[in-house]
Parts: structure tokens; C-alpha cells; sequence
């Protein structure tokens, strides 16, 4: 297992986003001009920052007290633009939005992704690899990878979601970037990419720990994950350029992901590993807010 580059830093100057301090099971974050306090179940240790600094967020975001009616809602002490407000990223331009499920439209946690996915499509000099985004959500990787060249193919079963990556492409300028965007199930689209023959290079996949599909389907990573990377293989080249695999689910490790993907997917000396937790930098009190887990591939060259 190789370790994180010791260069490999979250990028805090060139991104419009801040983890300001954590404690309590609460993170509070600056989204652009925006401050925000929202649930974090990991930080079972006392804030750095005083309490007037916490109480001074644009809103806080609260879980309903019932987890099983599923999502929450915002307090707002001072208001908020109600469609959204420009985020950068770099060079990438993204319209942050509070939801109703408490997401704000990216999930910083993955810039260090983003930056490995950049290098990963650089690293190719020139010659452009078909990727394939899955629960693609906003469309962060996606408009990484179009940027530096590969041709990607964004999936989400959300038309809301692919809507909204679709805007930040042209927020960002990219808007004739060779993009291809599908709202579909996931396995109903691999089964139909494999009978078309398609082929991609490389694989971005996210996928959520627990959901229901438009019928009442439902998904749970821990018993679906097989099959669905089984689906995944049908429609990898046979010499793939570069995963990356990252879950938010406590019940699956970084090995686990590393473990699948040699399963599943890619033999084990075909290329190098680079496994561990997705974190923020904690700009209050100089911790790591460890949130999910990554495995990333890359061909030997």
C-alpha cells in the first residue's frame, strides 16, 4: 500500500471553501462568503474556536430527530442567496446551494481526488481516455478530467443533480468540453453500455452507502457492491488507465475498497495502489476531519 505523496496537501488558497473548526459532532465551514453548522457524527472532541464565532453562521443545518424520515432542515440567522452562489475550485467555477438534505453541492473532502484525477489525465500527454463518472452527483470530477482533456461520460440517477453539473461546466467555461451526460440507473446502464460494446479508460465511482431507486429500489453498498463493479469490468478496457473508488460508509474500509477493486476489477501488479481516509484540514485547530475512505488505481506506465 503506497502512502499519500508527502506533497499532497488540501488545497486551502485556491479554494473558495474552509473548514473554520469542529467539535461537538458539528463542523463549522465557510462555503465563499458563507459560514455554515452542520452535523459531523465523527468529531467526539470540544471545539477550538469560542462559541460566539459558532453562533455567528449564516444557518445550521439539523438532522430530524427521527433517522428513519431521512433528512433535516436548515435555521437561517442571516440569509442566503436561494439559488445558490458562485465556488471556486482552482480554475473551476461551482454554484454552491444549501439543499434540503443538507448538502451545499460539493463534497470538499474529495479535492485531494480532484487533484489526483487532474495529474492522472495530464499524465497521459495528450491522448484523451474515455471516463466514466458513476453517481457522478454536481459533476466536481467530471469537470476536472473535461478540463484537463479526457472525454467523460457523467452518470447520476438524479436529473436535478446532472442539471446542476451540467450548469457548472458552463460556469466554468467548459461548455464544449465533449461531456456526455446520462440520468439513469446505474446497473440498467452498465448492462446497456456492455451489449453496446462501449469501452472506457478510466472509472470515477461514489457510491452511496444506502438509497431507494425511483421504483422503491434498494441499494446498500456492503450487499450490491460485487455485483455492481462485476457490471463495471464488462465495460473497462482491458488495460485500464486509472480508479478511483471512494465510499462514505463507516462499514467499509480503504482496504476493502483496495480489496474489491483486485477482485473485481484490476489485477494487483498491473499498476500502483494508494489507499486511506478522504479528510479536510481544519484551518481552527490544525486537525484533519477524517470523512470517508478512497482507493486509487493507476496503470503502471
Amino acid at each position: 500500500m503506497k502512502p499519500i505523496p508527502s506533497n499532497e496537501v488540501y488545497p486551502v488558497e485556491e479554494f473558495d471553501y474552509q473548514l473554520l473548526d469542529t467539535g461537538n459532532f458539528k463542523k463549522l465551514e465557510q462555503f465563499g462568503p458563507y459560514t455554515f453548522v452542520r452535523p459531523a457524527p465523527q468529531v467526539i472532541w470540544p471545539p477550538h474556536l469560542p462559541e460566539t464565532v459558532w453562533g455567528n453562521a449564516n444557518g445550521e443545518f439539523r438532522h430530524h430527530k427521527r433517522k428513519s424520515t431521512g433528512g433535516g432542515e436548515w435555521t437561517f440567522r442571516n440569509p442566503v442567496p436561494k439559488n445558490g452562489w458562485p465556488l471556486r475550485f482552482r480554475d473551476l467555477t461551482f454554484t454552491a446551494h444549501a439543499t434540503s438534505f443538507g448538502h451545499l453541492g460539493l463534497f470538499p473532502e474529495q479535492a485531494q481526488n480532484w487533484d489526483w484525477i487532474a495529474n492522472q489525465v495530464k499524465e497521459l500527454n495528450g491522448n484523451k481516455p474515455n471516463v466514466l463518472n458513476m453517481f457522478g452527483y454536481t459533476g466536481a470530477s467530471t469537470l476536472v478530467a473535461a478540463s484537463k482533456g479526457a472525454n467523460v461520460t457523467h452518470l447520476d440517477a438524479s436529473k436535478t443533480s446532472v442539471t446542476w453539473a451540467r450548469k457548472n461546466l458552463e460556469s466554468s467555461g467548459l461548455a464544449d468540453c465533449p461531456v456526455r451526460w446520462m440520468v439513469d440507473d446505474a446497473e440498467k446502464f452498465l448492462k446497456r453500455e456492455h451489449r453496446r460494446n462501449r469501452k472506457y479508460d478510466a472509472l470515477i465511482m461514489d457510491p452511496p452507502s444506502f438509497g431507494r431507486g425511483p421504483k422503491g429500489e434498494v441499494w446498500n453498498i456492503e450487499t450490491q457492491m460485487a455485483e455492481l463493479l462485476t457490471l463495471c469490468k464488462n465495460v473497462l478496457s482491458d488495460s485500464p488507465k486509472f480508479i478511483l473508488l471512494t465510499t462514505h460508509s463507516p462499514g467499509v474500509s480503504a482496504l476493502t475498497l483496495k480489496n474489491m477493486i483486485i477482485k473485481f476489477l484490476v489485477s494487483p501488479d498491473s499498476g500502483t495502489f494508494q489507499t486511506g481516509d478522504m479528510s479536510i484540514y481544519d484551518t481552527g485547530s490544525g486537525l484533519h476531519l477524517p470523512n470517508g475512505f478512497y482507493v486509487r488505481f493507476s496503470a503502471s506506465s
